[in-house]
């Protein structure tokens, strides 16, 4: 039979990086098949979720065979550590073991469980499994979290004499039933909802990225099915944007396409999204007993490193203040706090008194990016100059198996069972009460549904574990953070300084098109929100989009500015060096704006010309206004007409006529005159004066002759 299933050497990225034990430096888990494997073996599916003292064990599975050559007589048994784990770094060397390793040791096989699968299976060709046995015959000796392998005997032609082992597959059991004497563990699920927010300032998508994760299928409608299917057991989060932008296109929507806005399809999917999600809202809230379950993002989830870095604070708080505003207009449920997330779950010391300073009093982030004098906290409290932020800590391990890449059932079983081996561990080795918040680092995740329905079951079941809300989270005393760990990594990671450039210019242009306006708030709204979008930290794993966005913003704001313009052109002749310039401007906008202009000589040395202020032009009309002006030089001059906002900074792009002046015709007229009198004169006192001399040489001849006479 063909090989059917993906092998684990192409899913590599599972991995569980230990952090509640404070273990910092600890080597990541990695799921992979182990090393010198010749058959792989795959689980599809490991029941019961969690165990009972009646349970009965069932794995269901396959063999693969990989070695390229037929392996006879094989079989397959289940293998039982002895004792229970006794360390969370125990996990790390269980995953990573080869094929024959020194974790076996201290394990047994169980007989009862060998069973007989194919006399050869040949190269790339697969066979079924079914292993079945209770629970009170795996010899468990005490509660506690077991290894447990399948394991895949046989033997090669020509090269094994005996049946050995040909692969195996490690997990992990937690044995703890009711009873057990083990105080749970408080667990904290967030449930962060955020896109791409890839909409100018017109409202037009620039993909369809978010309405098809709206759809039925897709990423946030499978988030918040899953979600309303656990209420009050899950902390919701969601970014303004994504709720503003849902409400805007269940009554319709724009999205691009081949560089042309089309009308999207979606809008009933979307529809239906939000009434799900307000249901949901409303399902935990009651459950809850509270007002509101709701926590937002600041608007568009910006990213505040960046803004910090691009001096743009004033947006963070824009972004921060607007967020529940924004919120409840568009879903209409109160919103209970805006709580940033920290992209990749880290920030900076400047970073973390800026959000203080923007209103922030409580941000997500990950527990490797705190030091703190806890093993294991949950809550940590960052000083500031500006004031106390108190950080939820995210147990990084977790959330990364929460997106486990989806290859199949296989993966799936094998997170959830580290998930559960990692929890019932933090159950048997805390002292005291231990917490856990479980969430992703990204908020932008796409998890496998049935992958969380699993483990919010096991959440609300597993009598090593305990749903505590947030809430109640809040209310525990925080870990004092003695460092921020921000490497370079992290520094990496951020947005661009060249985009964050770009998206000053935007700024700039922005503050110049809403100087001249006389109702700013009708046209800066969009666009400044739009603006605000571009510096999502959505644009840190989608740059490209991020740029077009801007892109497309950048034109339609120039578009907009260029409607308010200078109509003059051509050539405008004095009669002297100085007079009156025409110049007729225009304001297409649907308001009426306030403007000042400049003549401006290129060079400037050669104008000289007073602005003029506090022009006002009503919407859809034109002005025209008289300009004093003086030329300096004969040559015709290129003067560029400058429209300034009332503060006079230069607005737009200047159009362009040319002065020239006859007084410099004229007065180089009467020099060329002046000159040709001047050489009038000039001849005819020349010639008299050789008449003269010709006379006077005749009467001295003259003279002479009658002398001789």
């Amino acid at each position: 039979m063909p090989h059917l299933t993906a092998t684990r050497s192409q899913r590599l990225g599972l991995a569980i990086l230990i952090s509640v034990t404070g273990l910092v430096g600890m080597a990541p888990i990695s799921q992979a098949i182990p090393v010198d494997s010749e058959i792989e073996i795959v689980l599809d599916q490991f029941t019961p979720l969690v165990p009972k003292q009646k349970s009965t064990l069932r794995l269901v599975g396959r063999v693969i065979n990989i070695s390229g050559r037929p392996i006879e007589n094989v079989s397959v048994q289940l293998r039982v550590a002895d004792s229970p784990l006794t360390e969370l770094s125990a996990l790390t060397a269980v995953t990573e073991a080869g094929l024959i390793s020194a974790v076996d040791d201290g394990s047994s096989s169980i007989d009862a469980t060998r069973s007989s699968i194919t006399t050869t299976l040949a190269p790339n060709e697969q066979e079924f499994f079914d292993i079945t046995i209770d629970f009170a015959d795996l010899g468990l000796t005490e509660p506690g979290t077991y290894v447990i392998a399948v394991e895949a005997l046989g033997a090669t032609p020509g090269v094994d004499e005996f049946d050995e082992r040909k692969g195996i597959e490690r997990t992990f059991l937690p044995w703890l039933p009711t009873g057990s004497g083990i105080t749970p563990v408080g667990v904290t699920w967030l449930w962060p909802l955020a896109d791409w927010p890839a909409r100018n300032a017109n409202g037009v998508l620039v993909n369809d990225q978010t309405p098809k994760a709206m759809s039925p299928g897709g990423r946030l409608d499978e988030l918040v099915e899953v979600g309303a299917n656990h209420p009050g057991q899950v902390s919701w989060f969601a970014d303004p944007e994504l709720l503003q932008a849902a409400s805007s296109m269940s009554q319709g929507y724009l999205v691009q396409e081949n560089g042309s806005p089309m009308a999207g399809d979606q809008s009933d999917s979307v529809a239906g999204w939000l009434t799900s999600l307000r249901a949901a809202l409303d399902a935990a809230a009651a459950a809850s007993k509270v007002t509101s379950q709701l926590r937002v993002l600041p608007y568009a989830d910006v990213d505040a490193t960046a803004l910090r870095r691009a001096d743009l604070t004033t947006d963070l708080i824009r972004a921060v203040t607007q967020a529940p505003i924004i919120s409840r207009t568009a879903i209409g449920t109160p919103v209970a706090e805006t709580i940033y997330w920290a992209p990749g779950g880290r920030i900076d010391k400047q970073t973390a008194e800026l959000l203080v300073s923007s209103g922030v009093s409580t941000v997500v982030m990950s527990s490797r990016a705190v030091t703190t004098s806890s093993e294991s906290p949950a809550l940590a409290s960052i000083s500031t100059p500006a004031g106390a932020l108190t950080a939820i800590l995210i147990d990084p391990g977790l959330a990364n198996l929460l997106t486990t890449a989806d290859s199949g059932a296989d993966d799936m079983i094998l997170a959830r069972q580290q998930f559960l081996a990692q929890t019932a561990l933090l159950a048997t080795t805390a002292t005291g009460s231990a917490r856990v918040v479980v969430a992703p680092l990204d908020v932008r995740w796409a998890p496998d549904p049935q992958l969380l329905n699993d483990l919010l079951a096991a959440t609300s079941t597993a009598p090593w574990l305990s749903v505590q809300s947030i809430d109640a989270l809040l209310t525990t005393t925080p870990a004092f953070s003695q460092s921020l760990n921000y490497g370079q990594l992290a520094k990496q990671g951020e947005l661009p300084t060249a985009y964050l450039q770009q998206v000053l210019k935007s700024q700039g242009r922005l503050q110049q098109f809403v100087a001249i306006l006389d109702d700013p708030a009708a046209i800066s709204v969009g666009f400044s929100q739009a603006i605000m979008r571009t510096l999502s930290s959505a644009w840190r794993s989608q740059p490209t989009t991020g740029r077009m966005l801007l892109k497309q913003i950048n034109v339609e704001l120039l578009a907009q500015m260029a409607k308010v313009r200078a109509l003059s052109t051509g050539t405008i002749t004095f009669s002297g060096d100085s007079g009156q310039v025409p110049i007729t401007l225009a304001n297409d906008l649907d308001q009426s704006v306030t403007v000042s202009m400049q003549l401006i000589g290129i060079p400037a040395a050669r104008l000289e010309s007073p602005p003029v202020t506090n022009i006002v032009i009503e919407a859809g009309r034109k002005v025209s206004v008289e300009v004093e002006a003086r030329v300096i030089g004969g040559d015709p001059l290129p003067v560029n007409i400058q429209i300034l906002t009332p503060e006079g900074t230069k607005y737009g792009i200047p159009s362009t006529i040319t002065l020239t002046s006859t007084a410099y015709s004229r007065a180089a007229g009467w020099v060329v005159g002046a000159a040709f009198v001047a050489i009038l004169i000039f001849v005819v006192v020349g010639v008299t004066r050789r008449i003269w001399k010709a006379q006077r040489s005749q009467r001295a001849g003259r003279s002479s002759d009658t002398v001789s006479s």
